[in-house]
C-alpha cells in the first residue's frame, strides 16, 4: 500500500472527494502523470520482483491457515485441492494485476488503479478499509498465532482465552515499539525475518520427507509420523469440527457444504495474500511488461508448490483428527515427531515468522496512514514523523512523501536521513485499532473478516481492468492477460464474497458498517473542500 496520488489533471474535470467522477466508461487520457519522471530510477529486475512476492506471500498464513482449511473440508485430499484452487485463483488475480502494472507502472498498486477507474472516493475507501480493518486484523491474527504457538509448548492444556489475548497483545505492543525506532531498523528486521520464514517452511517439508523415509526403512519407526497417512484413504469423508460444531459431511446440505468450502478457500487465500505486492513497485521495475509477468509466474509456482508440500507434511506428521484442533499446526507437527524440544524450536521460528509479517504490516500501514493524513483523509497529526523534539516530517508534501519512502521493507529505496523518522502517531493509531481486534475477535472470525475486506477490492480492481480494456483500448499494454483469467477471477471471487457475507453475517455487517462510515467521511470531506474553494 502506498500513498494516494492526486488525480491526473489530464484525465478531465472531476470532483475530487465527493464521489462524483466522469462516466464510468467515458474516455480518459492514458497519459502517465508528469511526476512519473521524478520517480526513483528503474533499478529492480525480475529477480527482485520475484523475491518481493515470495518473501511477502510465505508468512504466518502457512503456519495457521491449514487448521481452518482442514476443519471446513471432508478429507485431507479435499484440503490439498483447496490449496491448489486458492493458488490458481491467486495466480489468475496476479496475472490480471500484472497487466495493470505493466500498462500503468504507478507505485501504489491497487489504490492507484481504483483511483484511475472509479475516482477518488474508491481510492479513499480502500485506504480507509486497509487502515481500519485489513492491516489491523492481519496483525491481530499474526499476534494470536504467536500466542497460540507459545501456549502450545508452555502448557499441556490450552491456555485460557484471556491469557492468550494478553500474550498476543504483549507481542504486538513489543513489535510496535521496536518498529517505532526508525525505518532502517524496520528494514533490517524484515530482511532477517524473511530468512527465518523460509527456513521454517523448509524444516516442515524436510520433517515430512524424513517421516516418509523412516517409514520406508522401518514401518514401525517412531519417526514415521502419524499412522493415518499410510493407513487411511486421503479422499474418504470423515467427521470434522468447524467453529466448534461437528460437521456430518454425508448428511450436510449442498448450501451448507458450499459455505464450509468458502471458509476453507478464504483461509487458503489469506495464506497466499501478497501476490499483488510487486505492483506496488511497478514504476521501479526495469521493463515491467516482461519482468513483472515473469516474476509473478515464477513466484506463484514456487509458493503454490511450497504450500502444497507443507500441507502434505502436516498430514504425514499429525493424526488427522487433531489437524484442526490448533491454529499452531507447525508447532503441533514438530512436537508429534520429535517431542517438546522440537516444538519449542519451531515455536520460536513461527513466532519470528509472524513477527516478520507484523513488521511488514506496521511498515505499510504506517506509511499509508501518513499519506492519508497528508491528503486530508485523516487528521494532520498522523502525518507527523519521529519524536517531536527530534524533528517532525509533517511538512513533507504527499508527492515528496511518496517519492522518498520505500513501498515495502524489501525494496531498497533510499531512506530518509533522520534517525527518528518512524511515523509514531500512525503507529499508535495502528496499535489501538489492532488491540481492539485482538481482544474482541478470534483467529477464525478475523480471518474471514480480513479476507472478505481484501477481496472486495481485489475483485473491484480486476473489474476495473475489464473496464479499462473497453474505455482505453489504445492504452499501451506490454503484457495482456488471457481474457478468461480476469473473468474467472471476478466470477469466483464474487461468489466467494457473496456466500461469505451470508455465511458470516457478523463480519460482513462490520465490513458494511466501515464502508458506510468511510463513504460518509469521503462525502463530507468533499463538501468541505467545495466550500473552501
Amino acid at each position: 500500500m502506498e500513498s494516494p496520488h492526486e488525480p491526473n489533471e489530464r484525465e478531465g474535470p472531476r470532483k475530487v472527494g465527493d464521489g462524483e467522477t466522469s462516466p464510468l466508461l467515458g474516455r480518459r487520457s492514458s497519459d502517465v502523470p508528469s511526476r512519473e519522471t521524478a520517480r526513483p530510477p528503474k533499478q529492480l529486475s525480475t529477480r527482485h520482483a520475484f523475491a518481493v512476492l515470495v518473501s511477502i506471500q510465505i508468512g504466518s498464513g502457512i503456519f495457521a491457515s491449514p487448521a481452518q482449511v482442514d476443519s471446513n473440508v471432508p478429507s485431507p485430499g479435499a484440503a490439498l485441492l483447496i490449496w491448489v484452487l486458492g493458488g490458481l485463483l491467486s495466480w489468475a488475480g496476479a496475472a490480471s494485476f500484472a497487466e495493470l502494472g505493466a500498462a500503468l507502472p504507478l507505485n501504489g498498486g491497487t489504490q492507484e488503479y481504483l483511483r484511475r477507474v472509479y475516482g477518488d472516493t474508491m481510492a479513499f475507501l480502500m485506504g480507509w478499509i486497509y487502515i481500519m480493518a485489513v492491516k489491523p486484523s492481519s496483525m491481530a491474527i499474526q499476534s494470536i498465532v504467536i500466542a497460540e504457538s507459545i501456549g502450545s509448548v508452555t502448557s499441556a492444556t490450552p491456555l485460557p482465552d484471556w491469557k492468550m489475548k494478553v500474550i498476543a497483545a504483549s507481542a504486538f505492543i513489543s513489535m510496535i515499539i521496536i518498529n517505532s525506532i526508525n525505518t532502517k531498523t524496520t528494514i533490517r528486521l524484515s530482511e532477517s525475518f524473511t530468512v527465518v520464514k523460509i527456513t521454517a517452511v523448509l524444516l516442515v517439508v524436510f520433517a515430512g520427507l524424513a517421516a516418509v523415509l523412516a517409514h520406508l526403512i522401518n514401518p514401525s519407526s517412531s519417526l514415521s509420523g502419524s499412522k493415518d497417512w499410510y493407513t487411511k484413504d486421503w479422499f474418504a469423508p470423515r467427521p470434522s469440527v468447524a467453529e466448534g460444531k461437528p460437521v456430518d459431511w454425508k448428511g450436510i446440505s449442498t448450501w451448507d457444504r458450499f459455505g464450509h468450502y468458502t471458509a476453507a478457500i478464504y483461509a487458503g487465500l489469506w495464506a497466499y495474500d501478497g501476490w499483488d505486492n510487486a505492483n506496488f513497485v511497478a514504476s521501479e521495475i526495469k521493463d515491467p511488461g516482461r519482468a513483472l509477468p515473469r516474476a509473478i509466474k515464477a513466484a506463484m509456482a514456487v509458493v503454490l508448490s511450497c504450500y502444497e508440500l507443507v500441507n502434505i507434511a502436516y498430514y504425514i506428521l499429525l493424526p488427522w483428527d487433531t489437524m484442526s484442533a490448533s491454529d499452531a499446526v507447525a508447532v503441533a507437527a514438530a512436537k508429534s515427531l520429535l517431542g517438546r524440544p522440537a516444538g519449542i524450536v519451531v515455536t520460536i521460528l513461527v513466532a519470528i515468522s509472524c513477527a516478520g509479517s507484523i513488521t511488514s504490516n506496521i511498515f505499510s500501514v504506517g506509511r499509508l496512514t501518513v499519506a492519508a493524513s497528508q491528503h486530508h483523509y485523516l487528521p494532520g497529526l498522523f502525518s507527523q514523523r519521529g519524536i517531536p523534539s527530534f524533528g517532525k516530517r509533517s511538512d513533507v508534501h504527499p508527492e515528496d512523501e511518496f517519492l522518498s519512502q520505500p513501498t515495502s521493507p524489501v525494496e531498497g529505496t533510499p531512506l530518509p536521513d533522520s534517525i527518528y523518522d518512524a511515523p509514531i502517531n500512525a503507529n499508535i493509531l495502528a496499535l489501538f485499532v489492532t488491540l481492539v481486534y485482538v481482544f474482541v475477535g478470534n483467529f477464525r472470525a478475523l480471518l474471514t473478516f480480513v479476507s472478505m475486506a481484501m477481496w472486495v477490492f481485489y475483485v473491484s480492481t480486476v473489474v476495473g481492468l475489464l473496464i479499462l480494456r473497453r474505455r482505453e483500448p489504445e492504452l499501451h499494454r506490454p503484457y495482456r492477460a488471457l481474457t478468461l483469467l480476469p473473468i474467472v477471477f471476478v466470477v469466483v471471487g464474487s461468489l466467494v464474497i457473496a456466500r461469505s457475507a451470508i455465511f458470516a453475517p457478523f463480519q460482513s455487517g462490520g465490513l458494511a458498517t466501515l464502508l458506510f462510515v468511510g463513504s460518509s467521511i469521503s462525502h463530507f470531506r468533499g463538501r468541505l473542500q467545495r466550500r473552501r474553494e
